[in-house]
């Protein structure tokens, strides 16, 4: 059973809140970020097999700062794309988070260098440099900071997971109606006053890509796609938008699933629980997807060749149906998942430099 004495807190600027909001304990409820479901679900599996009382756990996008330290605290690292080591490692238990810990490059490199290869590029330089710097940082004293409780970080990861799904039943690729369905934001709002409102991004660039091949595809009315540029799921709350979108994907054969900021989406993890065949771009060795059962394209342009050789074959469908199923069963469930949580957060207890 979860342990009553943990707590649970959301710290700005996440969501856009200005100050720390407490939480209630897990079970999620709609009334939170949707963000917050696969976290949430995980630690709620974790939890009783978790041997301290009292922790304290922070959401955060923050990698330099938190509003407290000490052995009870573990910051929940979430929406930090810039792979930056967290300043406060050595001063909490341990540290969760769900993206990557180091650049990835992303694009084949025997590929010519188009423009989206160039501000990837840029993107991984500037990404190393951050790392850097906030490793540095992390080493350093700080004025106001009580003693570090740890001689090295301790980092446990999770995969980023699933955004806007429900339970809903199977359905067998013979009962989808699409074959392709492509709901998600082109790019978000950058200021003017960004280098990326003048470089663009790598995130804009790939979607852009994607997005007029799939124009091109439905215009040619061999193919059933569903297209919409933005869909509502990505806010916190409204149960039956999560539920019309699971719909969809359940709905789904070939679910594409471009990178954003960062190489690893949602999709990718919502698609493989759908039992959709996940068609994507590339992700690091070290990623939960590295193994799993994802076309890999380095163009969308693939995509085409992909639909006319996968589209109409039913069995080959079938088979892939049982793959993405298997891999999420057996790697990414959020109860498979609560094992190592578990453990990892026993052992952050036992290596304190004063357990």
């Amino acid at each position: 059973m979860l342990s009553a004495s943990h707590r649970f807190f959301l710290s700005p600027p996440l969501f856009g809140i200005d100050k720390v909001q407490e939480l209630p304990p897990p079970p999620w409820t709609n009334e939170l970020a949707a963000e917050l479901k696969f976290p949430y679900e995980v630690l709620e599996a974790a939890l009783s097999d978790v041997k301290a009382d009292s922790l304290h756990f922070y959401f955060t996008k923050r990698a330099f700062y938190l509003p407290e330290y000490g052995q009870h605290v573990v910051p929940i690292l979430i929406q930090e794309e810039r792979c930056k080591v967290p300043v406060y490692s050595r001063h909490v238990r341990a540290t969760i988070r769900n993206l990557e810990t180091k650049p990835f490059l992303g694009f084949n490199l025997h590929r010519r260098m188009g423009r989206l290869e160039a501000l990837q590029s840029f993107e991984y330089t500037r990404d190393w440099f951050l790392h850097a710097m906030s490793a540095v940082a992390m080493n350093r004293s700080h004025r106001g900071w009580p003693t570090p409780v740890r001689k090295e970080p301790f980092t446990i990861t999770l995969p980023l997971g699933y955004h806007s799904q429900v339970e809903i039943p199977q359905k067998s690729m013979a009962e989808r109606k699409l074959d392709i369905s492509f709901a998600g934001n082109i790019k978000h709002p950058v200021p003017v006053t960004s280098y990326r409102y003048w470089l663009s991004t790598s995130k804009f660039l790939t979607r852009t890509q994607l997005y007029q091949e799939l124009e091109y595809l439905k215009e040619t009315g061999r193919w059933n796609i569903y297209l919409q540029e933005s869909h509502a799921s990505q806010f916190a709350g409204a149960a039956e938008v999560n539920q019309t979108y699971s719909e969809l994907m359940m709905d789904t054969r070939i679910c594409v699933s471009p990178r954003g900021s960062i190489a690893e989406t949602f999709r990718s993890y919502e698609g493989l629980r759908a039992g959709c065949l996940v068609v994507g771009n590339r992700v690091p060795k070290s990623s939960f997807l590295a193994r799993a059962p994802i076309l890999v394209v380095d163009h969308w342009k693939e995509l085409e060749s992909i639909l006319d050789q996968y589209a109409r074959d039913t069995d080959f469908l079938e088979e892939a149906r049982s793959r993405s199923l298997d891999f999420w069963n057996t790697h990414l469930t959020p109860w498979r998942l609560a094992r190592m949580v578990s453990a990892q957060l026993n052992r952050a207890g036992e290596t304190l430099l004063n357990p």
